[in-house]
């Protein structure tokens, strides 16, 4: 026997059907008209979609992010003169970081405002009010950030019609990114330090004049050995709570700063969309099918109007209602908290609790000092004001020093965000695509495709024809599907002159 495809069956293999690659070579060359239109058409169909597709240029740019930069330095409240110390961080929660503030509205906005919306997307700039949170979906679309996770390296791509425009983009994100990410310590605070010192130097001066005119008036006199001891506690106690209370000036500082930040940045980010099956709608179609097959059971032996078949038939309808209602939840968002809002929680837990602890230290120093001034006060007359005048000198002299250490870090970071010294660096700059290679459409790609996909349907088409025909071709099938053998064979075809 043979089936419509001409696959003959072998009665030495047990009545197996066997089909051979001439067999196939057979049906593609009796229908070859068809399988090469096929093919055509498919290839067509690529190098049309490659002509209609519009154009897409991509610049990218590398960016390594210095996790040892000045956001990511601690100074120990203890010793505010003190070298500052590195924190370790994760890189991949410092990239994740970066990352954010790239993906940042205000960023993505104002790089548009910059560069120009008719410039990144015409279409937008030609309505009449441009949806600007249209134009940040599409920007934030076209924007590509590969975090590289065994190092600190930021892999950035911004996709546009014109490479151009893709270049100048992706170079104005960057250049906004470096400068938000500079914001933090454009405030310069030399000024205020040079005014410190400054007074500072007058108090100091103004302290040791009027020890100098005492010992000129009085002369000099020697303490014993428990007052010289009062002195040296008074003056480190009084250097330590000026110390303390710059130190809870600059947390309390941070920690508004903190706040004010968490309230302007968004509380949820979408982590990622759900689109797998549903399990309960996966059991629900089930039971619609066991429903169903029981009821073609019972249709057998009960009528339509029975109380059998009216209790199946409400059971299929609720069953069919409940899976509509599934329909429409064919996907789940997932939202999840910022990572830059985490940190920001966690910065700001860090800076209350050290603001808790300088108030604490603060207080205890404040009473060492009300107890020390008590004991002060039962000596005698000379003696106390020659202590109030040198503790003085010394306080002043303590405070000059930790202002011009102030003063010093100040001009240095001045002098850094003069030079654009900050915790990210431009590795590569961003590229300016080459016009003869798009990133789409790729011409190799679409015709492979098309190729492959021809080759598909017209061997599915030659296979088709084959099986729909009726035609019988040769004589070995003749035999095998009128199961009868063949007497003589005749050739109709019209001789040729």
């Amino acid at each position: 026997m043979s089936n419509s495809l001409g696959i003959a069956s072998d009665p030495q293999n047990g009545g197996r059907f066997s089909f051979t690659l001439r067999d196939l070579a057979v049906i593609l060359f009796r229908f070859r008209d068809r399988a090469l239109m096929a093919l055509g058409l498919c290839l067509a169909a690529a190098v049309l979609a490659s002509l209609l597709l519009p154009t897409i240029y991509e610049s990218d740019a590398t960016l390594l992010v210095n996790k040892y930069g000045r956001g990511f330095f601690y100074r120990p409240a203890a010793d505010p003169a003190a070298r500052p110390i590195p924190v370790a961080s994760d890189p991949e929660e410092i990239l994740n970081t970066q990352v954010q503030l790239l993906l940042s509205r205000d960023v993505i906005l104002q790089t548009i405002n910059r560069v120009g919306l008719k410039d990144i997307f015409p279409d937008l700039a030609r309505s009449g009010s441009p949806n600007l949170s249209r134009a940040v979906e599409r920007f934030t679309d076209a924007l590509t950030i590969v975090p590289q996770r065994t190092s600190n390296i930021l892999h950035v791509s911004f996709r546009n019609r014109s490479g151009e425009v893709a270049r100048r983009t992706l170079a104005t994100l960057i250049q906004i990114f470096q400068e938000k990410s500079l914001n933090t310590y454009l405030n310069s605070q030399t000024r205020f330090f040079e005014t410190e010192v400054a007074r500072q130097r007058d108090i100091y001066e103004a302290a040791a004049a009027q020890l100098n005119a005492f010992r000129h008036r009085l002369g000099a006199e020697a303490f014993d050995h428990e007052r010289t001891l009062l002195l040296q506690q008074r003056s480190e106690l009084d250097a330590a709570s000026h110390r303390v209370a710059a130190d809870l000036a600059g947390a309390q500082g941070r920690a508004t700063d903190l706040k004010r930040q968490i309230a302007t940045t968004e509380p949820d980010v979408v982590a990622f969309t759900d689109t797998s099956p549903n399990r309960v709608a996966e059991e629900a179609q089930l039971k619609l099918l066991n429903l169903r097959l029981r009821a073609q059971e019972l249709r057998s032996d009960f009528t339509d109007a029975s109380r059998e078949m009216t209790q199946i038939g409400s059971e299929i309808g609720i069953t069919r209602s409940f899976l509509a209602q599934q329909a429409g939840q064919s996907s789940t968002v997932r939202r999840a908290r910022s990572d830059a809002l985490n940190l920001a929680d966690q910065d700001l837990g860090r800076a209350e609790a050290e603001s808790a602890a300088l108030v604490a230290s603060q207080e205890a120093l404040r009473k060492s000092i009300a107890t020390l001034d008590a004991r002060l006060v039962t000596m005698g007359d000379t003696e106390p004001e020659r202590w109030m005048l040198e503790r003085n000198v010394t306080t002043a002299q303590d405070t000059l020093k930790t202002m011009m250490s102030r003063l010093a870090e100040a001009r240095t970071s001045d002098a850094m965000n003069s030079e654009g010294i900050g915790d990210i660096a431009l590795v590569q700059s961003p590229s300016l695509p080459d016009p003869r290679e798009p990133t789409r459409p790729r011409w190799d790609v679409n015709l492979a495709l098309g190729l492959l996909v021809g080759l598909f349907v017209a061997l599915l088409s030659a296979l088709l024809s084959d099986l729909l025909s009726d035609t019988v071709y040769d004589t070995a099938r003749a035999e095998n599907v009128l199961e009868i053998p063949a007497l003589a064979v005749f050739d109709l075809a019209p001789a040729r002159a």
